[in-house]
């Protein structure tokens, strides 16, 4: 029941950025939720209601088109973040300055959503429209996702001023950034690329000395035509130099290609068991 625990607490997390940073400075930072913060100072809409209200066409398209299975935790989700909007509605603000609003509204939005993520839901809104309408019409999901932070970041122009909707955009920008830190965390990883003639020596050295592991596969130099062994490993950036001086060691003409890895799961590293999916 882990997944619930963080579905429950980043919605949580996502409803006090909404009530307490950003409604109170009219900071619609896109989707459903900056929808919700347009109604509330325009007509006086509750958040939870927007939330609520427009999420019951969204999810009635998805669960068509994406089936029941995949999206049960996202109907989960949307009541949670529904019903801590209505909870948390009464706090006040805790500051009014809009610097400290964008940067903490951001945080923690996407710490929250981040958490919701990892459980395997989301809250609705753009993701599953998005999703949705890619099955449906072949659109991508960050385009739509795109476009329709376009337009509520427009609406929030004209509703509020051209300067609100650039304090939006940043509060955006910060809370996608964190939502890819809680998703995948602050990886230092790096995966490493050799192509050598002495494939058997590196691969042992690496497995021995540095303890990780190696996968040889059997290439073909395109311009040579001769055949070229391809070892892939992934080792933290402290054992970087250690990896590069042992191919360098045993094949000074290895071609060793590094390259940044986001996530990795497995033996070493992460195990997604371990974390209730």
């Amino acid at each position: 029941m882990l997944w619930l625990v963080q579905l429950l607490a980043g919605a949580l997390l996502m409803s006090l950025s909404a009530n307490v940073f950003l409604v109170p400075l009219k900071l619609a930072e896109g989707g459903v939720t900056g929808i919700g913060i347009i109604l509330f100072h325009t007509l006086g809409v509750p958040m939870w209601v927007t939330q609520v209200v427009a999420n019951i066409p969204i999810l009635a398209l998805g669960v068509r088109v994406k089936g029941w299975r995949l999206l049960w935790r996202s109907l989960v989700g949307v009541a949670a973040y529904s019903f801590f909007l209505g909870v948390t509605a009464g706090i006040p603000p805790i500051t009014d300055q809009v610097v400290l609003a964008i940067v903490y509204g951001g945080l923690t939005m996407g710490v929250g959503l981040g958490l919701v993520l990892r459980s395997g839901g989301t809250t609705g809104g753009t993701e599953v429209l998005a999703l949705a309408l890619q099955q449906r019409f072949g659109f991508s999901v960050g385009s739509m996702v795109l476009a329709v932070d376009a337009v509520v970041l427009t609406l929030a122009a004209i509703a509020f001023s051209p300067e609100a909707a650039m304090w939006a955009v940043i509060t955006l920008f910060i809370s996608s950034k964190v939502v890819d830190v809680v998703q995948v965390g602050f990886y230092s990883a790096r995966g490493v690329t050799i192509i050598t003639t002495r494939p058997d020596e590196i691969a042992r050295r690496i497995m021995t000395e540095v303890e990780r592991g190696v996968t040889i596969i059997n290439g073909t130099g395109a311009y040579t035509g001769e055949p070229r062994a391809v070892l892939y490993t992934v080792a933290q950036r402290a054992e970087l130099a250690q990896v590069k001086q042992i191919a360098h060691e045993e094949d000074p003409k290895a071609f060793v290609v590094v390259a940044e890895v986001h996530e990795v799961l497995g033996e070493g590293f992460r195990d997604p068991a371990k974390e209730g999916h």
